[in-house]
């Protein structure tokens, strides 16, 4: 009787683990390996990519955004590589502004099909830098009036999956980064101030600690050996 109560027990604890195993979600391809590649879509609230600081009063959009990864098999996460041109800085002015990852990636989970978590992993020493500039003239000379810097951190919940083109040969992800109000996750900044007007931030100079909330939508589709091929989590 202890021989077969310890049997059930040792049962019981598999069946959670699987239980908890199950939960998991993997990212698949219909061939391999297969490129992954991430463009911006308009979202819901109006705009493409949104990075949003401190209270909202400063934001940062890109007019082309891009996530690009390898994928070689099925897998629970992906590094996805970040990329960002077009971008300037809004708030009570608008003014030029640049996205340098340094080679830091996002390394996204899928915690389900339709919900997922992302880490932002970087080299020592390195972030992610966002400059933001005066004017066009400081931009051409690459002299930032503030910086934004988004470094090693997560993972960060909030992440939404949706299947795009169910069935077709086409099919792939859609990534939704909700992003505020209210913001589901936020990415820790340490920024280098200048003007409250151009930087958002309440601090004239020096460093100063901000939140960042990335909003938005990605269209992940798949392409293997010059063909289009299947995107899915399962």
């Amino acid at each position: 009787m202890k021989t077969l109560g310890l049997a059930l027990v040792a049962v019981l604890a598999l069946s959670a683990v699987s239980a908890t195993a199950s939960q998991a979600a993997v990212f698949t391809a219909g061939a391999y390996s297969a490129v992954l590649t991430g463009k911006d879509v308009k979202t819901t609230h109006g705009e493409l990519i949104r990075m949003t600081f401190g209270n909202g009063a400063r934001y940062v959009e890109c007019s082309i955004t891009t996530l690009s990864a390898t994928l070689n098999g099925s897998e629970t996460e992906v590094g996805f590589t970040p990329g960002f041109s077009g971008c300037f800085s809004n708030g009570l002015t608008t003014v030029p502004a640049t996205v340098t990852v340094n080679g830091c990636f996002f390394r996204i989970h899928a915690t389900a099909t339709t919900a997922g978590q992302l880490t932002v992993v970087c080299s020592a020493g390195k972030q992610i830098e966002i400059h933001v500039y005066e004017n066009s003239t400081k931009h051409t000379e690459s002299k930032p009036i503030c910086t934004y810097d988004v470094g090693v951190q997560g993972p960060i919940t909030g992440i939404k999956f949706s299947v795009i083109n169910p069935a077709a040969a086409n099919e792939g992800i859609e990534f939704k980064f909700p992003g505020p109000p209210p913001p589901p996750y936020t990415f820790q900044t340490t920024s280098t101030m200048g003007p409250l007007s151009i930087c958002g931030v309440n601090a004239t100079s020096g460093n100063a600690t901000t939140q960042m909330a990335l909003r938005g939508d990605f269209l992940v589709t798949g392409n293997s050996g010059g063909v289009s091929t299947k995107v899915m989590l399962q």
